[in-house]
């Protein structure tokens, strides 16, 4: 007589369960995905090709919870996972130089300050103790900004090359701190023509701002890496973006704070801008411990000098 043929479904439930009986108590995740993960950035880490398969069959990468390791070859695993976490670490330091945490923190300044000017400017015009405009009118205060955005990109090449990003950048801080330090006299001119003579001069000016700091912050910043340019980048548009979400929410509970003011909001609903008009100030502070790509004490070699020169071209 013959065996009983046994069903595939029965085998599959008889294997799931002796697996399960092996590990008790043990969770843990390996899949193809995350040894493929691994065994990559081992490769890319270590610069040397892996074999997969050996005498015990494949080897499969385990990452693991509960404090225990069900890896094949713990001490393997230990060393690759050092090496991903040292190279990561190491992306970032160049944070150790000083004048890369400058940039840094004056891109977060810069960030701060457009937002905060962006989130102000239309609270400011359309306020009834502010400039009383008509949503129309504030759309077309708004025109000289489009302007100078679109045509001085090409004044500030000749100015960065011929003074240098260091010089550009006070441009552009200058030019938003007379904007924030102007905005709230604007209230002494909202019954006169010359209120719109105000409304250009400022849209002007806050185009050559942002043209003139964040590229000249981005040539500084690229000029002092030779190495692990995308990581300090990356790390800095981060911070940018930080920046970008508490600004508006300072800026905007300010202005509140300070409308609410009955004695005279017309005065108080400049503190915001004034606040912002310190704040570039400090940054103008800052820059003076930055220095042209090139020169003898900026922490440079010749490999960021010679990055500096292809971001500007």
């Amino acid at each position: 007589m013959g065996t009983a043929p046994s069903l595939p479904g029965h085998e599959a439930g008889e294997e799931g369960a002796a697996a399960e009986a092996a590990l008790p108590g043990r969770r843990h995740l390996a899949t193809a995905a995350h040894a493929a993960l691994v065994a990559k950035a081992g490769e890319r880490s270590s610069g040397e090709r892996r074999r997969r398969g050996g005498g015990g069959g494949d080897t499969v990468w385990t990452r693991c919870w509960g404090g225990r390791c069900l890896c094949p070859d713990r001490r393997r695993c230990f060393l690759l996972m050092r090496r991903c976490c040292s190279d990561n670490v190491a992306a970032l330091g160049s944070l150790g130089r000083r004048q890369v945490r400058l940039c840094i923190a004056l891109m977060a300044i810069n960030h701060f300050t457009v937002i905060g000017m962006a989130e102000l400017f239309p609270l400011f015009a359309s306020a009834p103790t502010g400039l009383r405009m008509q949503p129309q009118q504030i759309g077309a205060a708004l025109t000289p900004l489009a302007v100078a955005l679109c045509v001085w990109p090409f004044v500030f090449v000749r100015l960065e090359r011929r003074h240098g990003p260091v010089a550009t950048l006070r441009i552009g801080q200058l030019a938003f701190a007379m904007v924030n330090a102007t905005m709230p006299l604007l209230v002494l001119l909202r019954d006169s023509p010359l209120l719109w003579v105000g409304l250009v001069a400022v849209g002007l000016c806050r185009g050559i701002g942002g043209n003139s700091s964040f590229p000249s912050l981005a040539i500084l910043l690229n000029s002092m890496l030779d190495q692990h340019l995308g990581a300090m980048n990356g790390f800095a548009a981060s911070v940018g973006s930080l920046v970008r979400a508490i600004a508006p929410v300072a800026c905007g509970s300010l202005f509140s704070a300070a409308s609410s003011i009955s004695e005279s909001p017309e005065v108080a609903q400049g503190l915001p801008f004034y606040l912002l008009v310190a704040l570039l100030l400090c940054g103008l502070g800052m820059t003076a411990g930055l220095s042209r790509p090139g020169q003898p004490g900026s922490e440079q070699g010749a490999a960021p000098a010679s990055a500096a020169r292809a971001v500007r071209t």
